[in-house]
C-alpha cells in the first residue's frame, strides 16, 4: 500500500497543475467512512504541498482544494447518514466497524455539534463521526457549521508547513540547505503541536464514556437496603 502512495506522489510531483485534484481527493478521503482509516491523507498533503510549490503552484489554491475536500467529504458522509439511517451499518464494508460507530455515536451524544468540529483532529474516528451525526439526526446547520469552522483551521495546518518546506527549496538559491534545515524545524514544532492537539481529542473521546453520565449506576450511592426481618411484637 505504501508503494502506491509514494507512486502517487511521485506522479503529482511529475504532474504538478493535478495537484489540485490530488489535495481536493485526499482531504475528501480522510472524511470518508472506511478509507479515512487506510489512507495517510494528511502525510500525503504535506509531501504534495511541497513539490507543487516547488513547481510554481499557488500555495492558495492549494489551500481552497483542502478546505473544499474537507467540507465536501464530511458533507457527503452526513448525507449518507442522514439518507440512509442505521441501515447503512449493517452492509458491508461498516458492519464491521461496530465498535467505531458506537464509539462516535457516543461523543456526539456527549459533545453534541462540536463532536464534529473536534472529530477533525483525530485519526480514524474522524471517518466516522459525520456519518454518525447524519444517523443521529444532527441539525444541517449545526453540522456544517462545525464543519465548515473545522476545515478552516484543519487544512492551513496540513499546507502551509509543506509550502514552507518547498518555498525554502525554490527560492533559497545558495542558502537552500539554511533555509531548508530551518523549514524542517517549523515543521517540527507544526507536527509537535499537531500531536497535542490530538492527543488531547483522542483523550476526550476515549474517556469513558458512561462517566458521570444520566442514569449511569457507576458511583451511585443509593438508599441503603430495607431490614426485612419481622419486627418483635411490643
Amino acid at each position: 500500500m505504501t508503494f502506491y502512495f509514494a507512486r502517487l506522489v511521485d506522479f503529482v510531483g511529475a504532474h504538478p497543475q493535478l495537484s489540485f485534484v490530488a489535495v481536493f481527493l485526499l482531504a475528501l478521503s480522510e472524511a470518508l467512512p472506511v478509507i479515512g482509516t487506510v489512507v495517510p491523507g494528511s502525510t500525503l498533503i504535506l509531501a504534495i504541498s511541497a513539490l507543487a510549490t516547488t513547481a510554481g503552484i499557488a500555495p492558495w489554491a492549494l489551500l481552497g482544494a483542502a478546505v473544499a475536500g474537507a467540507i465536501v467529504g464530511d458533507g457527503f458522509s452526513f448525507w449518507l447518514g442522514h439518507r440512509f439511517h442505521r441501515q447503512i451499518l449493517r452492509g458491508w464494508p461498516l458492519n464491521r466497524f461496530p465498535r467505531m460507530i458506537e464509539r462516535s455515536s457516543r461523543f456526539i451524544e456527549k459533545f453534541g455539534a462540536a463532536s464534529v468540529f473536534l472529530a477533525r483532529f483525530m485519526a480514524i474516528v474522524r471517518a466516522f463521526v459525520p456519518l454518525a451525526a447524519g444517523i443521529a439526526r444532527m441539525s444541517s446547520r449545526q453540522f456544517y457549521l462545525a464543519n465548515i469552522l473545522s476545515a478552516l483551521i484543519w487544512a492551513p495546518i496540513h499546507i502551509f508547513p509543506g509550502v514552507l518546506v518547498g518555498l525554502a527549496m525554490a527560492l533559497g538559491g545558495v542558502h537552500a540547505p539554511e533555509l531548508t534545515l530551518a523549514a524542517v524545524g517549523i515543521l517540527i514544532l507544526a507536527w509537535i503541536a499537531w500531536s497535542m492537539i490530538k492527543r488531547k481529542a483522542v483523550a476526550i473521546v476515549y474517556s469513558p464514556a458512561g462517566q458521570h453520565a444520566p442514569g449511569s449506576s457507576r458511583g451511585k450511592s443509593g438508599p441503603p437496603p430495607r431490614d426485612h426481618r419481622p419486627s418483635s411484637a411490643a
